[in-house]
């Protein structure tokens, strides 16, 4: 018989602000752009290269907000979070047995 074992592991990354496509770290710097994509945070630079592929297969309606122009992109990720800086890594695992 199978079970499935899930796991659970929460991390708190605190102020840190990571893009969710290219993983470079935004914490400190000044620059503003980039947008929600669902719950994907795209930073300015993956915004600008990304935006044609979400216009070409017609899912502009999944760009959830837009980074105001006065606002940092870590300070409007941090803002967005609302203090929960939390990540929750979930792990599957199907095992046999008897």
């Amino acid at each position: 018989m199978k079970h499935r074992y899930i796991t659970q592991e929460i991390k708190d990354v605190g102020n840190s602000v990571i893009c969710d496509v290219c993983s470079k770290d935004w914490t400190s710097s000044p620059v503003s752009g980039g947008f929600l994509f669902g719950s994907y945070a795209y930073c300015p630079e993956c915004a600008k290269t990304r935006l044609a592929g979400i216009k070409q297969y017609r899912e502009e309606s999944h760009i959830r907000a837009w980074c105001p122009k006065n606002l940092s992109f870590s300070a409007w990720v941090l803002k967005l979070r609302a203090g929960d800086n939390r990540i929750i890594y979930t792990t599957y695992k199907t095992k046999e047995e008897r």
